[in-house]
């Protein structure tokens, strides 16, 4: 990008001749000789601003390519961004599903493990009615073995043939033979049922021991299946970061080209001002030039160039900001503030603070509507500025004396409230900010 241009010397031709009019139509006391120079210079001058004007112009196509060429960049930037905010969606929705399936996962392991212990509740139960069942097993066939032992002392069977030959009557043998065949089958299916008992149980705690082993099969092999979910799930957790770090960066490109942007909008900005105060300039200085041409014809002795020892206030009242840093009213950060504020009530006159030229400039965004006042004070020249008025009380390229109204305060452009903004520049205005200014601090020149 070119350094801005400035406009030092483009009213120096215009100088010497627009101020022969301060004091009526008084002009200076110069030679035909002396004259003629200033016209050609005048010439070159206007020349100068054409040449000027082309390199402008140059700059701001060079700018209006660069910020088409941003504004593409943008888009793709964004379309980047666009997409990943979609994987980045579709990527979290995978990693919502994925921990579905683990919470699934974790409560079909838990309902496992709950199975699996109450079916060890279980065969911890069998086992202890086999015990029981095996112990009354024990009992009756101890009861039966003592009876055996007890009728082998009393003589063997024939304990039982004396108490059927006993009998008193028939049916009294019937009754005792009867009685002793029921205590033999009571025994019997004693025996038979605490037999079968104890192999129910046993198969039945068998049939628990292999339900058993087959759930924790089950459980081993849904504790693989929620190890791969959550491999699945930090896979996607590390794709989120990615997406997400990607995001970031873009993010952080797409301000970077945003800022870039505002740069080259705030460039252009200052490339339309300057080219449309150079238009300014180059009819100022045709006018200069047509005062010249008419002094050459008249060459009357009276009167001289005009030099203004001094500056005035430019308007009456309140200084509410000084020249130099402060913080700033719009970005509450610490900026260069290149003049200082009297803030007035809107309408209230603005005077010229020195004799010069006037020079209108266009409404910006940042000064609102402006004044430049071009004049030389000791051979040195100065640039004042007059910003935020309401309106204008001369017009473009017209020699104003000090103390004369130029406008009224107001509050356009950049601007918390009705107020002049006023700026000195020592050399002439060649930018807006350092190091392309010669702006200086009104107050060492003010009384």
């Amino acid at each position: 990008m070119r350094r801005k241009l400035g406009i030092t010397g483009l009213f120096i031709g215009l100088l010497s001749f627009a101020f022969i009019l301060i004091d009526g139509n008084q002009i200076s006391a110069q030679s035909e000789k002396e004259l003629q120079q200033e016209i050609e210079e005048l010439e070159k001058e206007q020349l100068q601003l054409q040449d000027q004007q082309k390199e402008v112009e140059s700059n701001k196509n060079e700018t209006e390519a660069k910020i088409e060429e941003n504004l593409h960049k943008q888009d793709s930037v964004q379309g980047q961004i666009d997409s990943l905010e979609e994987e980045l969606k579709n990527t979290e929705a995978s990693i919502s599903a994925k921990q579905g399936e683990i919470d699934a996962t974790n409560s079909e392991i838990n309902s496992l493990t709950n199975k699996i212990n109450d079916l060890t509740n279980e065969i911890e139960q069998l086992k202890d009615e086999i015990e029981v069942l095996l112990g009354r097993i024990a009992e009756r066939e101890a009861l039966l073995a003592e009876r055996l032992r007890t009728i082998q002392r009393s003589g063997g069977p024939m304990k039982y043939l004396e108490v059927i030959l006993g009998s008193k009557s028939f049916s009294d043998f019937i009754s005792r033979a009867a009685a002793v065949n029921i205590m033999m089958d009571q025994d019997k299916a004693i025996l038979d049922s605490l037999a079968k008992d104890k192999k129910d149980v046993e198969t039945k705690k068998i049939a628990v021991e292999d339900n058993k082993k087959e759930i924790e099969a089950k459980r081993d092999d849904v504790e693989q299946k929620k190890l791969a979910l959550e491999g699945q799930k930090k896979e996607l957790v590390a794709l989120q970061t990615q997406l997400d770090n990607q995001k970031a960066e873009r993010q952080r490109l797409l301000a970077q080209l945003e800022k870039e942007h505002d740069e080259l909008e705030q460039y252009m900005f200052t490339l339309e001002d300057e080219q449309a105060m150079i238009k300014k300039q180059e009819q100022a200085v045709a006018r200069a030039r047509e005062v010249a041409e008419s002094n050459l014809s008249q060459l009357s002795n009276s009167g001289g160039e005009v030099n203004s020892s001094s500056f005035i206030w430019p308007a009456n009242g309140r200084r509410s900001s000084n020249w130099g840093q402060r913080v700033d009213p719009f970005t509450n950060q610490v900026s260069y503030h290149l003049g200082i504020d009297i803030a007035a009530p809107t309408g209230t006159p603005v005077y010229a603070s020195t004799n010069g030229v006037a020079v209108r400039g266009n409404l910006s965004s940042t000064y609102g509507n402006h004044i430049l006042i071009v004049t030389k004070i000791d051979g040195v020249d100065y640039t004042t500025l007059y910003a935020h008025l309401n309106g204008f009380a001369v017009g473009d390229g017209e020699v104003v004396q000090q103390g004369q109204v130029i406008g009224y305060i107001g509050s356009t452009g950049r601007s918390t409230g009705p107020h002049l903004h006023f700026e000195v520049h020592k050399g002439g205005w060649k930018g807006f900010y350092p190091p392309n200014t010669n702006n200086v601090n009104p107050m060492d020149y003010l009384p």
